[in-house]
């Protein structure tokens, strides 16, 4: 059984698709950017897109009863590689407590001049 996951305060999305789901134990993730969910506006630079992508996330899990404690997996677009140093220290920042979540890391055309977005997987702790 799928269960979507939609944060009140969080990103809603730009198309028909769900921002998350929970299928048993779980969660994933649609692809979240730097847009600030109460503007709907894209912010700065890859460095705050990529904070902004993961404040987005961070909303989805808490909706979801997680945290990115709980993520596993990212797969991670940027729009240039020439950015993979500011969004690498940015993304790292993320993630403090013990082991990080494995990822894939490639360069795209992405929508809405978007210079990153994150899709992120995550087990919810028993």
């Amino acid at each position: 059984m799928k269960e979507l996951v939609v944060a009140p305060q969080g990103p809603s999305g730009f198309g028909p698709y769900s921002p998350g789901l929970v299928i048993g134990e779980w969660i994933f993730l649609a692809g979240q950017g730097g847009f600030a969910p109460e503007s709907g506006t894209l912010v700065g630079d890859v460095a705050e897109q990529t904070e902004q992508a993961f404040r987005n996330i961070e909303a989805l899990l808490r909706a979801a009863d997680a945290s990115l404690d709980d993520v596993v997996s990212c797969l991670v677009h940027l729009a240039d590689l020439a950015d993979y140093g500011a969004f690498n220290e940015a993304y790292s920042a993320q993630f403090t407590n013990g082991t990080k979540p494995v990822r894939t890391t490639v360069r795209a055309d992405l929508l809405a001049n978007m210079r990153v977005e994150v899709t992120a997987i995550a087990r919810r702790a028993k």
